[in-house]
């Protein structure tokens, strides 16, 4: 009742002094209605600002105290009951990369070929974007499985596939497009950037058992914010209820398979592939999967692969081929792998295997299925040159078997390099190759074949040529190779031509003038030349001083490297390379300092400099700068 009469007794003194207008107005401003105890309302002054920031400071209080509580509350209850690591093969992207993609950072054109990573930042040789006719392009799309983690990179199950297909003459080109810790949605990605642009006939997508709770925690992870929170509260992570939300290690699939996070874990996996589906189909390529066990799988007590059961429902859903590599890795057992689930040589070999013996991919007829088995050299080289361009394809394939033995129908094979067949070109070429040094009269017209209008010649004429071997007398033929339009090409011209040494003095104009080019101070490059040319490449040193003062830190840093390399025959770098001892790139300061420690005499005036740089922040800086003290000390 209270509360309904006080708006009457607030009336009453405006009506007492017959103020009606006052009393419908009530208190002037910047004051404020009191009632007296079983009196009339009076009016009091108070600061409005200051009422307003008493009770925020209250509320934050209250509020603080409330969620220091909470925070403490939920402290309490993570420590009576921990919450479940993730496994470390359970990449968290963000943490890992920074965003949803990555690939290696890598400099290469091709050359030299032995390169671990190629130009796409991939453990796979360097491949042509122009598709070979007659040939049959597959894409493997996956892991660090895929990529051979653990092992060598020609170890790696899609390059022994190659391997394999190459000595049955199956004409198909292997792509291994695979990195670690990539799940379905960066192996996704990864056909978008990479791999779409060679196109591919057949995409098989390698699926590892871990790519289903990375997806579930990396898709269903909170804000970067609230991520942040989530590492230092445990509120917060009550709250987000990571443990209800994460898959912590690929067991869980099998030991919780109607669990949510499980459920929800396997939908985004199927999203994924359906979406890869989409796009490899429209792109007229066919899409497969592989399905890869984890180790504990082979071993005794494992669980039924309820897993594997689920991807082969949903792929005979989709009308999508699948191979479930479980009953053929379980022939090895524990024995195929080196970890949970990485490969060692032997799995490696017995995937490829399998995946080669099953009907997964289309059939490929060998070359040598045109030839009547046992022909001898005399009469292959006679089929060089039939009619059917088939045949003298599988002419040229079947002498480059031969090797060295096929020497005597060289000639035949030179001629075929002229032939109006891409792949006739092609196959001869490599014959040659794999003749080896027999092969040396057939150079004149592979190195005409470096100008092919087809890559896949040019490419397999320099691999062969590299084989077979050149001398100075090829040094024109490269010089003018180092302007060809493939870089390809360029770079295996400025490779060999830095292979040759002094030999090849009279490249290095035009290898200064290949430094202009994008890939000019990248592996295999023109200055990558040049360092292997040593003291013979001194004409470049004023090429060189001007890429050291570029505003670009990689060409500085190369450029320093590189005149190092020519040694003292480059001591007239020496005022810039002191100089360069200070420069803001920790790399330029280190290939300043050991290039300084490599010329001898002439860098005596850097003694000091090189003192101090012994104190420099970087610590490869001050080893550089040591080492080259100790140099310039013993000479």
């Amino acid at each position: 009742m209270e509360g309904r009469i006080l708006p009457v007794r607030r009336l009453r003194a405006p009506l007492l002094a017959r103020d009606a207008l006052a009393a419908h107005r009530g208190p002037p401003p910047g004051r404020a209605a009191v009632r007296l105890r079983g009196g009339p309302s009076l009016s009091m002054a108070s600061d409005p600002r200051r009422s307003l920031a008493a009770n925020l400071a209250l509320s934050v209080t209250v509020s603080a105290l409330f969620l220091g509580l909470l925070e403490g509350g939920a402290r309490l209850v993570e420590k009576r009951r921990p919450r479940a690591p993730v496994a470390d093969y359970i990449w968290d992207w963000e943490e890992k990369w920074e965003g949803d993609f990555y690939r290696i950072r890598s400099e290469v054109s091709g050359w030299p070929p032995w390169e671990e990573f190629n130009a796409d930042g991939l453990r796979d040789r360097t491949h042509a974007v122009e598709k070979p006719s007659g040939t049959r392009r597959v894409v493997f799309l996956g892991d660090s499985v895929t990529a051979g983690s653990q092992i060598e990179a020609d170890q790696a199950f899609p390059q022994v596939l190659q391997r394999s297909l190459d000595e049955e003459g199956r004409p198909v080109e292997v792509f291994n497009v695979a990195l670690w810790g990539w799940s379905t949605r960066q192996e996704r990605i990864a056909y978008q950037r990479l791999a779409r642009k060679y196109r591919p006939d057949d995409v098989v997508l390698a699926v590892c058992l871990n790519d289903i709770p990375e997806l579930q925690n990396n898709l269903t992870r909170p804000p970067r914010l609230l991520a942040a929170l989530f590492r230092r509260s445990a509120l917060v992570r009550v709250l987000v209820n990571a443990q209800g939300r994460e898959i912590q290690s690929v067991e869980q699939l099998f030991e919780q398979p109607g669990a949510r996070k499980v459920r929800e874990g396997m939908a985004r996996f199927f999203d994924e592939v359906r979406a890869l589906e989409r796009e490899v189909h429209a792109d007229g390529a066919t899409l497969s999967l592989v399905v890869f066990p984890f180790r504990f799988q082979v071993a005794p007590g494992a669980p039924r692969p309820i897993v594997q059961e689920r991807i082969a429902a949903f792929c005979a859903g989709e009308r999508i081929p699948c191979l479930d590599l479980l009953p053929a890795i379980g022939t090895l057992g524990e024995a195929a792998f080196v970890d949970y689930d990485h490969l060692n040589p032997e799995g490696a070999r017995l995937v490829a295997a399998a995946i080669e013996k099953a009907p997964l991919l289309a059939t490929v007829a060998s070359l040598g299925d045109r030839l009547p088995a046992g022909a001898d050299v005399p009469r292959l080289a006679a089929a060089v040159k039939d009619a059917d361009p088939a045949v003298r394809r599988s002419a040229a394939w079947r002498l480059g078997r031969c090797g060295p033995a096929a020497a005597a129908v060289i000639s035949a094979l030179d001629v075929a390099l002229r032939d109006p067949e891409e792949d006739v070109r092609r196959e001869a070429a490599r014959a040659l190759g794999a003749i080896g040094p027999a092969a040396r009269p057939a150079r004149p017209s592979l190195l005409a074949a470096l100008r092919d209008e087809r890559a896949s010649v040019r490419w397999s004429t320099a691999r062969s040529l590299s084989a077979i071997g050149l001398g100075g007398d090829a040094v024109p033929a490269l010089i003018q190779a180092l302007g060809n339009d493939d870089g390809y090409v360029r770079g295996f011209a400025a490779w060999t031509l830095g292979s040759m040494g002094k030999e090849a003095r009279d490249a290095v104009p035009a290898l200064v003038a290949a430094l202009q080019r994008d890939e000019g101070y990248e592996r295999g490059g023109a200055a990558a030349a040049l360092a292997q040319m040593g003291p013979a490449a001194s004409a470049a040193v004023p090429a060189l001083l001007e890429a050291l003062r570029s505003t670009d830190g990689d060409r500085r840093w190369k450029a320093a490297r590189t005149l190092g390399r020519i040694g003292s025959a480059a001591s007239a770098a020496v005022p810039e390379l002191t100089a360069a001892l200070t420069d803001g790139n920790e790399y330029v300061r280190a290939q300043a300092a050991r290039a300084l420690g490599r010329m001898g005499g002439a860098a005596q005036p850097a003694v000091s400099a090189l003192e101090r740089a012994t104190s420099d922040p970087d610590g490869n800086v001050r080893r550089e700068a040591q080492r080259a003290l100790e140099h310039l000390s013993t000479r």
